[in-house]
């Protein structure tokens, strides 16, 4: 049952991302507060053109129809790109997504995507407890994410 659930899982944050533009900068939140698929809140946040587009999905569920939009604030672009760049550049390491185990709830994991160099570049980072980073946790307040997604992930340091 417990696998079902997580192929479900699984699935619905493929259509999420799926449902976005493939161009896009992108982060997407997952948070696990315990070890029922029920209570994971995954959100998606994606930079494109000028443009955040933002899409939540509870449990093992569907994303809504209509993900949240509005124009990007020059602060949010460099909240965004200060994530992006600690991730690519290292600072929070990735992990291979074939190969990495998840940790025992709770944990939190962020895919990530970017245009680097005219390629495709993404990323899977992922961690033991609640506590995010520095560059995660600043642009989550600043995109208010904890708000329209309910994340329970809190600033780490």
């Amino acid at each position: 049952m417990r696998v079902h659930r997580a192929q479900g899982l699984a699935l619905g944050l493929a259509a999420m991302i799926a449902a976005l533009p493939a161009y896009a900068h992108r982060l997407t939140f997952e948070v696990w507060p315990d070890s029922s698929p029920d209570h994971v809140i995954s959100c998606s946040v994606a930079l494109t053109d000028g443009w955040f587009s933002l899409v939540q999905v509870t449990g093992a569920g569907m994303p809504g129809p209509v993900p949240m939009r509005w124009r990007a604030s020059q602060d949010e672009v460099e909240a965004l790109s200060d994530s992006l760049s600690a991730l690519v550049g290292g600072e929070l390491g990735s992990v291979n997504p074939y190969l990495s185990r998840q940790p025992p709830a709770p944990f939190l994991s962020v895919t990530w995507m970017t245009r680097l160099d005219d390629r495709l570049a993404t990323g899977l980072y992922i961690q033991p407890g609640l506590s995010l980073p520095g560059p995660l946790s600043r642009t989550m307040a600043l995109l208010g994410l904890d708000r329209p997604c309910g994340l329970t992930a809190r600033d780490g340091g």
